[in-house]
């Protein structure tokens, strides 16, 4: 996780540093510093920094307003104003614009050096980027190679991270219709997730891997990262774009770090089987799966490709040949559990057509679909569709 602005303050407890708003909101992500001198140079942030200004190059009271609100707008964590010669104290309404959004606003008198806080900030952030890179390494690891342990469990250690702990993964995938978002986007949700988290969940680790973000939570139940993550997902909801599409998987709850690539793969599994129900806007965790829990868990996918094919390999060539719809009719009449009337009101067809074409499938397949065994194979069948 990325370092808090309270977190940095505390690096410069002994400095002479006065919180003017935004007091109790400082539990909130910082990436970066950067000197704001100005509003264009405000309009460069990129989210997530701390604004440090001195006000050296504002002619008004209103260009420091305006410079304000630019900072804010862009996402930045806090500013940090040097009181002195360009500054003398800073406006009322500007504290009480900040203190309404919950901005946090700070002032330093000007003997304080704000290079030296700024050099405090950065090697601080610095230790913590190299802290991230090193657990997201190792967690890396623990899920693609779990048998050499010496490949994450010192780092997991030095960190203060137990492997006899508990561990779920979470998978967000972020689509943009079929594709994955363009990784600046990608990122950009990241980081709002990271930022919302940091509030009260401060040692998830978080990561990219082949375009989805993965969360790793220690100590609690899958139920309850489930809560977390879809409080976080109707904050960032109002994020996505029209043609974008939100989808997260949660593994099992692990016995320890060792078992973490069991959880990954459950999640993995839930992130697929969801984006071809094309359901979106939830969070799905494996252990509510039912029946697809036992499928997805199947090492030798072979075996599920075979039996597959077994099942519905004659009528998808039919379809495919002869441009009909009999899988369609089908899985549409075992949706409804057998019922001609249901299947036929779905389709928008008479029920006689249903029953043609049930009669046709049981041609094909050469199975009787009166038969409620037949009707379970084919739901699996079905239901195998979807995550192959």
């Amino acid at each position: 996780m990325a370092v808090t602005l309270r977190k940095l303050l505390e690096c410069v407890e002994e400095e002479k540093i006065h919180i003017l708003a935004g007091q109790n909101n400082l539990d909130r992500a910082v990436r970066w510093t950067h000197m704001v001198e100005s509003i264009e140079i405000s309009t460069f942030l990129e989210g997530q920094e701390i604004a440090f200004t001195t006000g050296a190059a504002l002619k008004s009271e209103e260009d420091f307003f305006e410079m304000v609100k630019c900072i804010i707008n862009n996402q930045a964590t806090a500013i940090i104003v040097n009181i002195g010669p360009y500054i003398k104290e800073v406006p009322k309404r500007i504290i009480s614009y900040c203190e309404e959004r919950q901005f946090p606003l700070i002032t330093v008198p000007w003997e304080t050096h704000m290079a030296h806080i700024m050099q405090i900030f950065c090697l601080k952030i610095t230790e913590e980027d190299k802290a991230n890179m090193e657990l997201s390494s190792a967690v890396k690891n623990a899920i693609f190679f779990p048998m050499q342990e010496d490949l994450y469990i010192p780092a997991l250690k030095r960190y203060h991270y137990s492997p006899g702990w508990s561990y779920c993964v979470a998978a967000i995938e972020i689509l943009e219709g079929a594709q994955p978002v363009e990784e600046e986007r990608r990122m950009r949700f990241q980081k709002y997730i990271e930022n919302q988290l940091s509030y009260r969940y401060r040692d998830v680790i978080i990561f990219e891997q082949d375009g989805e973000i993965l969360l790793i939570f220690h100590q609690m139940t899958d139920e309850e990262v489930k809560g977390i993550l879809q409080q976080v997902m109707k904050q960032y909801e109002c994020m996505l774009r029209k043609e974008e599409k939100s989808y997260i998987g949660i593994g099992r709850s692990t016995k320890n770090m060792k078992c973490i690539a069991k959880s990954y793969r459950q999640a993995k599994g839930v992130l697929k089987l969801q984006k071809r129900r094309n359901q979106d806007k939830t969070a799905v965790v494996y252990r509510e799966l039912g029946l697809y829990k036992l499928l997805l868990a199947m090492e030798d996918t072979e075996i599920v490709r075979e039996y597959y094919i077994e099942m519905m390999g004659a009528l998808l060539k039919y379809d495919e040949a002869k441009q009909t719809d009999y899988c369609k009719v089908l899985e549409c009449y075992l949706n409804h559990d057998g019922s001609v009337k249901e299947a036929a009101e779905e389709l928008y067809v008479h029920r006689n057509t249903i029953n043609k074409k049930i009669n046709k499938i049981e041609e094909i397949t050469g199975l009787d679909l009166s038969s409620l065994d037949v009707r379970s194979r084919f739901k699996i069948a079905f239901m195998i569709q979807e995550i192959l």
